[in-house]
């Protein structure tokens, strides 16, 4: 059984661990980049006398660093902010980047990669040249076909980096590709999108409530190959009952806004594998209503044992695991690309990974 996954659950399970278990969890632990997380849930319930000193030192080692990342994430964003202002372009931020201008409970402890950001579609282009102008410049070396791949078929621009600083800026127009199988209408998204005022002066807009979650599942099991893991699962849980909480009417506001938006397949696997993993416990009446979005009985029953193969390994450097995380790939690609356009592109990838890298003698003069 995994550690983490248990402890995450009830932590009071760390008064039974020896050397052993807490050499096999602190591992679990840093791969799913919840280590602030940990440390948090041992403070609130009062189990931090119970940890070795060592790990303890790790633990909040970790969140200082978090705690770092985010305040340059935040200088990053103010001078992005200052740029679109400029250009009268609204910035809707998402994500990690979100919830930390809201003050949502994973800002006290979530790391973060990177900043992302919504512009309208007809203002990505005009949002991108003007980053440009004031230094930010593509983060990796994209040839023409990357960048007809990210225009053409993707939801974002190639992503930006700043050349004096290192956090990464990625630009969409939607939750989604506009070639896979979710079709969202992000004037909806902008539409019960909500104005914060953030840390700097900032005043930006993030996504409302429901949709935040449901760019979460979507990022989740949709976009990608279950790249955000475990971390963004436990996002998902601990933004539901925090906006239950609020609400009592948030499961039947979540359910009508994944109607509206199509996005009933991701809010299955995020509910399912958070309330199977996580302990997530909605109403009897809200798990029936998702049920009716989970795929045939095979192709769930697959996805389950794919992703606590991914999330919750027993340890780390499993063979299944490996397996499970190919898989996983295919179906990323298959779920955001028609099959010949799917075709197409990973031809061109194997073509491109058998290209030999050039040497300094390759080089002419």
């Amino acid at each position: 059984m995994n550690l983490l996954i248990q402890f995450l659950r009830r932590p009071a399970i760390v008064h039974k661990w020896g050397v052993e278990d807490w050499n096999r969890f602190m591992p679990l632990a840093r791969n799913a980049r919840l280590l602030g997380r940990c440390l948090y849930l041992l403070e609130q319930h009062d189990l931090l006398g119970v940890v070795p000193s060592r790990l303890v030192d790790q633990l909040r080692g970790a969140l200082n660093q978090t705690r770092y990342v985010q305040v340059q994430a935040l200088r990053e964003l103010r001078h992005v902010v200052r740029v679109l202002d400029r250009e009268d372009i609204p910035p809707l931020v998402l994500k990690g980047v979100a919830y930390l201008v809201s003050g949502l409970p994973p800002s006290r402890w979530r790391n973060l990669s990177d900043i992302d950001l919504l512009v309208p579609k007809d203002d990505i282009v005009r949002a991108e040249q003007a980053l440009g102008r004031d230094g930010w410049q593509p983060s990796g070396d994209f040839d023409a076909y990357d960048q007809h791949y990210y225009r053409d078929w993707m939801h974002e621009v190639p992503p930006l980096v700043h050349r004096q600083r290192e956090i990464e800026v990625d630009l969409h127009h939607n939750l989604a590709p506009p070639v896979s199988r979710i079709q969202i209408n992000a004037a909806k998204l902008w539409a019960d999108s909500l104005l914060v005022s953030g840390p700097y002066g900032m005043v930006v807009r993030t996504l409302a409530p429901a949709d935040m979650l449901l760019h979460n599942a979507i990022h989740l099991f949709m976009n990608d190959e279950l790249r955000g893991g475990l971390r963004d699962v436990v996002d998902f849980r601990d933004l539901f009952e925090h906006f239950l909480a609020q609400d009592a009417a948030f499961e039947q506001l979540l359910l009508g806004r994944a109607r509206a938006l199509g996005c009933g397949r991701p809010l299955y696997y995020a509910v399912s594998t958070a309330r199977d993993l996580l302990g997530l416990a909605p109403s009897a009446a809200f798990l029936a209503e998702v049920e009716v979005f989970a795929p045939a009985a095979p192709q769930a029953r697959l996805m389950r044992w794919l992703i606590e193969q991914v999330m919750a390994p027993a340890r780390l450097g499993l063979r299944r695991t490996a397996a499970a995380n190919q898989l996983l790939f295919v179906r990323s690609h298959w779920v955001r690309m028609p099959p010949g356009m799917l075709f197409r592109h990973l031809v061109h990838k194997m073509v491109k990974a058998k290209k030999p890298a050039l040497s300094a003698a390759d080089l002419p003069g």
